[in-house]
C-alpha cells in the first residue's frame, strides 16, 4: 500500500498546506486530482484504512481552521468565502498544469481598455474556465470527506477562480498600467516599466510564466521590465539578468533585474546612461502607510519628483 506522507509536511503550519503536502498522494495520485471514486474501493490504489485517514485528516485539519478563523459582523460574509477557498487550499494542484502556457497562446479579444473586471477577462479565456470546472467536479465529489455542508458547484468554481485572479492580479495590472499611462508608440516600438519594491509575487510571475499577461494587455509593442529591490525574492533574478545581461524572455520582452534600493540603482545605471529612464515606474503595494517604511522609500520618492518620473502606487 502506498505511502500517504509526503515530505516537508510536518514543518508546515498552514493546516490546509500540511493536508495538502501530506494527502497529495491520495487526492492526486500522479500529480494531478482525482475523484475518491478513483482510488478507494477494490482493486483501487488504496483500501478503506486510508479511506478513514483521509476523512479523520480532513476534519481535524477544518477544526485547526476553526480556532484561526474568528467570526464578527464586520467580516462573517468576507469569513464565509474564507472558509470555502480554506477548504479549496487542501486540494493539491487545483491550478490547471498547462495555464502558463494557455495564457501564452490566447490573445486578449478585447481592447484592454474594455477589461475592467474579472468577468470582461473570463469571458476571453473559456478554455481555462473549463478546466476548473473540470476541478470543481473532483473537488465536489470530495466534499462529503470534510464533514462541511457543500457550498454548491458555483461557489466551489468561484473560489478555483479567485485562486487564478491571485496570482494573475500583478501581470494584469502591470499590463493595464502600461496600456493606460505610458505614451502610445509606433508598433514594435519598445515601452519600459520599472517596477520597484519586488518580492516573491512578482519572482513568481516571472518564473511561473504568467507574465505573458502584460503582453496580452499590450499587443502592440514589446515591453522591457526592470525589477529593483533588495528583496531575497529578487536576488537570484539580479544574478541571472542583471542590467548588463538582460535576459529575453518572450519575443516580446526583455527582463532586467538588480538587488538594491531604486534610488541607488537611478544613480548607477540610469544617470550613467546605461539603463534607460521608464516610460512608469510603480510599486505594488509598497506599504507605505506601515510604520518605518516610508524612511526606506523617501530617497526613492524624492528622485522620482525631482526626475518628473510617471510613477503609480497600488493599494490594498
Amino acid at each position: 500500500m502506498a505511502n500517504v506522507g509526503g515530505q516537508g509536511a510536518e514543518g508546515t503550519k498552514y493546516p490546509p498546506s500540511e493536508f495538502s503536502q501530506k494527502y497529495a498522494r491520495v487526492l492526486a495520485p500522479n500529480g494531478k486530482l482525482v475523484s475518491p471514486c478513483d482510488v478507494f474501493g477494490e482493486g483501487k490504489l488504496f483500501d478503506k484504512d486510508i479511506e478513514e485517514k483521509t476523512r479523520l485528516a480532513f476534519k481535524v485539519t477544518l477544526k485547526k481552521l476553526d480556532k484561526l478563523n474568528t467570526v464578527s459582523e464586520i467580516n462573517k460574509e468576507n469569513l464565509a468565502r474564507e472558509k470555502i477557498d480554506q477548504i479549496i487550499e487542501c486540494f493539491p494542484n487545483t491550478l490547471p498544469k498547462d495555464l502558463p502556457e494557455v495564457l501564452g497562446k490566447t490573445k486578449w479579444t478585447k481592447k484592454t481598455a474594455e477589461v475592467s473586471s474579472w468577468a470582461d477577462w473570463w469571458e476571453m479565456h473559456e478554455k481555462i474556465l473549463k478546466s476548473l470546472k473540470k476541478q470543481a467536479i473532483h473537488i465536489q465529489n470530495w466534499w462529503e470527506y470534510t464533514g462541511r455542508p457543500s457550498p454548491g458547484d458555483e461557489e466551489i468554481l468561484n473560489s478555483l477562480k479567485r485562486l487564478v485572479s491571485g496570482v494573475l492580479t500583478h501581470p494584469i495590472t502591470i499590463g493595464k498600467v502600461i496600456d493606460t499611462y505610458t505614451p502610445k508608440r509606433k508598433k514594435d516600438k519598445p515601452k519600459s516599466i520599472h517596477l520597484m519594491g519586488t518580492d516573491r509575487p512578482e519572482a513568481t510571475m516571472i518564473y511561473a510564466g504568467f507574465f505573458t499577461e502584460i503582453l496580452a494587455a499590450n499587443p502592440i509593442n514589446p515591453i522591457k521590465i526592470t525589477l529593483v529591490s533588495p528583496d531575497p525574492a529578487n536576488k537570484q533574478l539580479s544574478q541571472d539578468c542583471g542590467p548588463k545581461s538582460p535576459m529575453l524572455i518572450n519575443q516580446r520582452c526583455k527582463l532586467t533585474a538588480w538587488d538594491g534600493f531604486y534610488h541607488d540603482f537611478w544613480q548607477k545605471w540610469i544617470k550613467t546612461k546605461k539603463v534607460e529612464k521608464p516610460d512608469v515606474a510603480m510599486g505594488i503595494h509598497p506599504g507605505l502607510h506601515a510604520e518605518g517604511v516610508f524612511e526606506f522609500w523617501e530617497p526613492t520618492l524624492d528622485l522620482l519628483m525631482e526626475e518628473n518620473i510617471l510613477t503609480v502606487f497600488t493599494v490594498f
